[in-house]
């Protein structure tokens, strides 16, 4: 049975970082300390802390356990369903939750950096639209998100990751496939794959896109799915705004890309739960994630936003 005195010392043990001065906080002995730790880590089922040369190195599962401590509003029954959840999953694992098209491209390039650093990891991939991604972050159902931009959420830090141009798709023998480069009055007589206008993230796309140009598309098939959209390309329903990272992929489907001209940027971001710290796991991950978007070899369509 989880008891507050153990949460307590765990929360200062993690706040303080050595069990002297976590004991001084709490204004009991070092060896109290230690022995409310142990109970914890016993009644959880797994290692909060790893002893090495005398000091205490917080675990992962300890990282993700602190988060849902840290929200107050959290009673001790929903500690102890983090913990269940923690304990039934891979040891020194990694959740990471990613939009589907970012999942086939770009997650890929970062895994195979990633593995270099930890090749023993597991990793868990939650492929989900740009809207579950903030759930699953905020219910601290994954421990890192790589997705397009959103606006400040709570319980949520968000770090620049990348930019990248808009692209629009069209089938190879479109006549305007012949052009370098496609504007928006170049598509005020076409039929476009358009966006649902209630999805998350979706809104406003018409006018982020035409708007400046007072362009007003004409839709046959709206998708909030950037694969969807290439796919209904490849298949001749349209032509469609697109992000550059499926169009590789979509290339062999007979889909041409061409730079639309527009103000508007894709962006994206590295997102993770809340908190004061991160584990090590964590960190190589992010690491592996900014040598890659840094690399224009291997990210030759987008531009960095944040150095490695």
């Amino acid at each position: 049975m989880i008891r507050f005195r153990q949460i307590e010392a765990f929360r200062c043990l993690m706040s303080c970082g050595t069990t002297v001065a976590a004991a001084r906080r709490m204004h009991i002995t070092q060896p109290a300390i230690s022995r409310l730790i142990a109970d914890l880590e016993d009644d959880l089922g797994f290692r909060l802390f790893n002893r090495a040369k005398g000091r205490l190195e917080p675990t992962t599962a300890a990282i993700r356990f602190q988060r849902a401590v840290e929200e107050n509003f959290l009673g001790l029954e929903r500690l102890r369903q983090v913990a269940e959840t923690i304990r039934n999953e891979e040891n020194e694992g990694l959740a990471i939750a990613c939009m589907p098209v970012l999942s086939t491209s770009l997650l890929p390039l970062i895994l195979k950096e990633f593995f270099k650093l930890r090749p023993e990891v597991p990793v868990r991939i939650d492929t989900v639209g740009n809207a579950e991604v903030t759930v699953k972050l905020q219910d601290l159902k994954v421990d890192v998100a790589i997705s397009l931009a959103f606006p400040a959420i709570a319980g949520i830090e968000v770090e620049p990751l990348l930019e990248a141009d808009v692209l629009c798709a069209l089938p190879a023998n479109h006549p305007l496939a012949e052009r370098d480069y496609i504007t928006p009055q170049d598509l005020a007589d076409e039929t476009i794959i358009g966006w649902l206008p209630n999805y998350p993230l979706s809104q406003n796309q018409e006018q982020k896109y035409f708007g400046h140009a007072g362009v007003s598309p004409r839709y046959n098939i709206r998708t909030h799915a950037s694969h969807t959209r290439y796919a209904m390309v490849a298949n001749g329903f349209g032509v469609s705004i697109v992000e550059p990272f499926a169009s590789e992929i979509w290339a062999t489907q007979g889909v041409v890309t061409r730079p639309f001209l527009t103000p508007a940027k894709h962006e994206y971001v590295i997102a993770y739960p809340s908190s004061g710290s991160r584990s090590a796991i964590l960190q190589d991950f992010r690491l592996a994630t900014l040598r890659v978007v840094n690399d224009p070899e291997r990210v030759p369509w987008g531009r960095a936003l944040t150095q490695a």
